[in-house]
């Protein structure tokens, strides 16, 4: 794929990257809002995880598999 290999498009793309990465953590809306964010992403990681949890089939690993 592009973004594996090792070329200068792919070397200035990731440093690019990394300069955006670190532009967004250090900006005032992240410093003040930062608690807040990382409680809904918890919060909906947390439901997402239980959700997929709670709608697992019951009989699943039940019982004897005759096949």
């Amino acid at each position: 794929m592009w973004l594996f290999r090792r070329g200068p498009l792919q070397r200035l793309f990731y440093l690019l990257l990394m300069v955006i990465l670190v532009k967004v953590v250090g900006s005032q809306f992240l410093g003040k809002y930062g608690v807040y964010i990382v409680a809904v992403v918890g919060v909906v990681g947390l439901i997402l995880i239980l959700w997929g949890f709670f709608r697992r089939d019951p009989n699943e690993g039940v019982g004897v598999k005759l096949n």
